[in-house]
């Protein structure tokens, strides 16, 4: 799984090497070659290439977004489909995780994979209403 790197480590008014690259974000120097080859964009041709830090810093942002899949109001993320699926209505659960939030569990309605994602307690109304799950007698309310 590739890592997610902090754009805001690199300073913006600096120029850096592909070796200042490597040592600041503690990647091998072949990693950031294959950044270039992605789409960072370098000062110049020649070398030692050098490459801004507003410019490293964008494509790091646009690193971090390309692999976001938001999911829709009822939907979860599914790490095994690696798509956001409905879950199977017979198998959701809402467990307390804490004051603020609690826990959505369910079974994948395609690979039958368990997934998980964590909702505000505001939204246990409407979730409740959506997936038409009444909580256990004893547990009148979540927290």
């Amino acid at each position: 799984m590739a890592k997610r790197y902090n754009p805001n480590k690199c300073k913006i008014n600096r120029n850096y090497t592909v070796s200042d690259i490597a040592k600041l974000y503690g990647v091998h120097k072949n990693t950031v070659k294959n950044w270039i080859k992605r789409g960072l964009k370098k000062i110049d041709n020649h070398r030692p290439y050098l490459i801004l830090g507003s410019e490293l810093r964008e494509f790091l942002k646009d690193l971090r977004t390309i692999n976001k899949r938001p999911c829709e109001f009822g939907e979860i993320y599914c790490f095994c489909c690696n798509s956001a699926r409905e879950p199977l209505q017979e198998s959701i659960e809402f467990e307390p995780y804490n004051l603020s939030l609690f826990v959505l569990k369910g079974r994948c309605n395609i690979c039958n994979s368990l997934m998980n994602k964590y909702q505000r307690l505001e939204d246990l109304a409407r979730l409740q209403r959506y997936f038409a799950v009444i909580l256990p007698l004893q547990q009148k309310r979540l927290s």
